[in-house]
């Protein structure tokens, strides 16, 4: 589920664990896995494709990969960090950390780092929120997942609404 919805699978996962249908550490530990995995999948996706040669001609015509190049690997970890909290960006980024050779490693380990923090954050609230005492034997535990997921939604195209003004 992480491949698709990242966090429809951290809300769920808090779920799960808040109903005691799963322990913490092992829906965490599943859903960082799953997200970690599906983001270095994405790195290979972009250093495969750099075997095309069309693309390497377009990327390397004017010189300007050089640019975006630097861009990215100079602060790898605030830009993987930023990108974590930014919803539709993660695509084209972590494939184009792949298609311009970024250190795997570095890569790897800011991937790991952000979505660690992202998933500590969301997790954690749903969490909290799915275990209240209010809710505790209630079906309305599992209003949080369509809330929690709206919320997120709302969340993402106002930041993203004020950054294209800005």
């Amino acid at each position: 589920m992480s491949y698709i919805l990242e966090d429809l699978a951290i809300i769920s996962a808090a779920i799960l664990a808040a109903e005691q249908m799963i322990s913490v550490p092992m829906a965490a530990t599943a859903i960082l896995c799953g997200i970690i995995s599906g983001d270095i999948g994405l790195y290979f996706m972009g250093y495969l494709a750099r075997e095309k040669t069309a693309l390497k001609q377009k990327l390397t015509r004017h010189n300007r990969h050089q640019l975006l190049l630097e861009a990215i690997d100079e602060n790898l970890f605030v830009n993987i960090l930023l990108i974590r909290f930014v919803p539709g960006l993660r695509f084209i980024c972590y494939t184009s950390c792949g298609l311009f050779k970024i250190d795997f490693f570095r890569f790897t380990l800011s991937v790991t780092i952000a979505t660690s923090i992202w998933v500590m954050i969301v997790f954690s609230f749903i969490y909290q929120l799915g275990s209240s005492s209010w809710l505790e034997n209630s079906y309305w535990k599992w209003a949080i997942a369509p809330v929690a997921i709206a919320m997120l939604y709302f969340f993402n195209r106002q930041y993203m609404h004020h950054t294209e003004k800005a």
